[in-house]
């Protein structure tokens, strides 16, 4: 038990540098390229921090974990909309703008529903599996055109960019900031899950209960320690992007990738889990389309970290 708990705090600090490094890089690529940081936040920064949840659902359909590799998927989700932003918001408030709440969020609602009607025949096939690949790969392509067609700069933010260029890091101090990066949060998760399972096996829970709770929040720790560092730095932006394209990521592309390798057997408990990840989705856009301050702050944030505290003990 003792080994255990080490590894898990070995882990925690691979976590932090590994955000911390991403973090950076991901600016400086924004700056680099005149990207926003939103974009980044949806693709970059998303498909890194889920790392781990891609290495547990291969390693879960090779093993035919089904109630992990949901459990892990839609455990994530929850995680991150409440537990994240909930902590997340009690270090800065956390602001939830028009386009995000509205485009972005109902992606997530519709790829929801779309696991609900594929897993209630009593699993995904592989066919299915691939129609959520797509999905990821459409929205992953989606967020870079819709940037595209975003993007105004005049004369005098060219002249500004031009300006900055040599304070900028190079490409080649970027790519070891991700490598670093993703390396740090790919064995940073490994030794808090692994370890984590271990002790959790111990004390006698259900594979679905452990997917959905310990393995979830340990894959999550990563957007966990990526909102706190960019709550630091003020990053609202590239924050709320890693949030929900970090969702619709563990809802399509991890899913689908899991049953392409293997069918998944669906659960039908997992039903009422899904339902309350779209009932979360939709306040946070009644939030961020119909109120005044359009964000979660100190408040708003402890009902959330409450709410996921309250959803794990019924679980139990």
């Amino acid at each position: 038990m003792i080994i255990q708990i080490i590894f898990i705090l070995i882990g925690f600090v691979f976590l932090i540098k590994g955000a911390d490094f991403l973090i950076k890089a991901s600016i400086s690529i924004a700056e680099k390229f005149n990207l926003s940081k939103m974009l980044i936040g949806l693709t970059i920064v998303a498909i890194g921090t889920s790392l781990p949840e891609i290495f547990i659902t291969i390693t879960s359909s090779l093993e035919e974990y089904s109630d992990l590799i949901i459990g892990n998927s839609i455990g994530s989700c929850i995680c991150n909309l409440l537990l994240v932003i909930g902590i997340t918001s009690l270090i800065r408030d956390v602001k939830l703008d028009e386009k995000t709440t509205k485009i972005h969020f109902t992606i997530e609602i519709l790829i929801i529903l779309l696991l609900l009607y594929f897993g209630n025949n009593g699993e995904i096939n592989r066919l299915e599996g691939i129609m959520l690949i797509l999905c990821s790969i459409l929205y992953i392509f989606y967020t870079i055109f819709e940037e595209k067609k975003n993007k105004k700069l005049d004369k005098e933010l060219i002249k500004e960019v031009e300006e900055i260029e040599l304070k900028r890091n190079s490409i080649i101090s970027i790519t070891i900031y991700i490598i670093l990066g993703l390396l740090g949060l790919k064995f940073g998760s490994d030794f808090v899950v692994n370890n984590t399972t271990l002790i959790a096996n111990n004390l006698g829970f259900s594979q679905a209960f452990i997917g959905i709770t310990v393995i979830a929040v340990g894959t999550a720790l990563p957007e966990i320690i990526t909102g706190i560092i960019s709550a630091k730095k003020n990053e609202n932006e590239l924050f709320l992007g890693n949030i929900i394209g970090s969702n619709i990521i563990n809802l399509s592309l991890l899913i689908g990738l899991g049953s392409i390798i293997k069918p998944i057997k669906y659960n039908i408990e997992f039903n009422f889990s899904l339902l309350f990840l779209i009932l979360i989705t939709i306040i946070l856009q009644i939030i961020g389309l119909f109120s005044k301050k359009a964000k979660i702050d100190k408040m708003e944030g402890s009902i959330f970290i409450l709410v996921y505290i309250c959803y794990i003990i019924y679980l139990k």
